[in-house]
């Protein structure tokens, strides 16, 4: 084991994350030898020790919160007003019972989350299995919402996303299935389809699992965009306006979108586009900025960055969407190395070097 010089040496090293934390035995045993043997840099270990341990509990209370939060909607009676030094109790029990409760509640809400309204909303941390009037299954990602058209499944099948959803479309000829977001639409008569749209983010995408699909860009006036399975139209929101012809040219304006292939992220063959639907976390090649915006929405946080060197970064990752946050920041860090520090109940900053 090398004489590491820096706070930051340490703090990057896997194994002694390991011992920092108490998670391993045998690590503890290694480094504690090490300390014997480098007394001069006991000082630097523990200032490395502290910093980990100040990055885990700034995140432990948001994914003990997190649990309690997504449990207490469906206790009977449920609980309100709790006071601050009680919570901890249920936080503990909603840790113990929550594993328990996911196939249950899930069930719950494919069956009985089908009543008749004109709109569907999820709350960040929170998804929806849908089933419409017309036995298409939806199911909508966090921090999004579904508005149903008047005469739905008589005059029209028309729907306008703000969000995420993984649609299965029931076919109908006579009604074909339109999804409207910001800045397409997409036309279908019975198909799987996910149509990724939110407001905060600078592209909008469809992705084509099964069937077929046209999908009509605002900014442009040509012909719709025609999709084969494992299509992906994706197209960037800022010019989500009608074409319009140059004044002194005549020359129209032409949409800067993207035709692409769904990405297959394991052996298996299963597509980083419907993870998670499947209750995963996947990101591909993909900037730090863009999996905050993921992670904000999954734990119902806030994220910021000391500058733009860090969020500019990409990373490769896959998850189970119930791992803790603080699992998924460590293992993130741990590919190309950056800090995280708590500022708020639920805000945390990335950062390269102690602020």
């Amino acid at each position: 084991m090398s004489a590491y010089q820096s706070v930051q040496d340490f703090i990057l090293d896997e194994s002694f994350f390991r011992y920092a934390v108490r998670q391993d035995p045998s690590e503890i045993l290694k480094w504690e030898s090490y300390i014997k043997q480098h007394p001069e840099q006991q000082e630097l270990i523990q200032h490395a020790k502290q910093e980990l341990l100040a990055m885990q509990d700034a995140l432990y209370l948001i994914d003990a919160e997190q649990n309690y939060v997504r449990l207490v909607p469906h206790l009977d009676p449920p609980f309100k007003n709790i006071p601050l030094k009680k919570k901890w109790t249920y936080y503990a029990a909603a840790a113990i019972v929550f594993l328990c409760l996911i196939t249950s509640l899930y069930v719950f809400q494919y069956h009985f989350n089908q009543s008749q309204t004109n709109a569907y909303l999820t709350q960040p941390a929170e998804k929806k299995t849908i089933k419409l009037t017309d036995g298409t299954l939806v199911k909508l990602n966090a921090a999004s919402k579904l508005e149903i058209a008047d005469g739905f499944g008589k005059t029209n099948r028309a729907v306008k996303l703000v969000g995420e959803a993984y649609m299965e479309v029931a076919k109908n000829k006579a009604l074909p299935f339109t999804v409207t977001t910001q800045a397409l639409q997409v036309r279908v008569l019975g198909t799987t389809i996910n149509v990724r749209a939110y407001a905060n983010e600078e592209l909008t995408a469809a992705s084509l699992i099964e069937g077929s699909a046209e999908v009509i860009l605002k900014s442009r006036s040509q012909a719709p965009i025609r999709l084969k399975p494992k299509d992906k139209v994706v197209a960037p929101l800022a010019e989500a306006q009608p074409s319009s012809k140059n004044n002194t040219t005549g020359i129209e304006k032409k949409s800067n979108y993207k035709l692409e292939t769904v990405t297959q992220y394991d052996a298996e063959q299963r597509l980083a586009e419907t993870s998670w639907a499947d209750q995963k976390l996947v990101f591909v090649n993909e900037p730090l900025s863009s999996i905050a915006k993921t992670l904000e929405r999954w734990y119902n946080i806030t994220i910021e960055f000391q500058n733009s060197d860090i969020s500019s970064r990409k990373y490769t990752a896959a998850f189970d969407d119930r791992e803790e946050l603080q699992n998924v920041l460590q293992s993130l860090r741990s590919s190309i190395p950056f800090n995280y520090r708590k500022i708020g109940p639920r805000s945390i900053r990335i950062y390269l070097t102690n602020p």
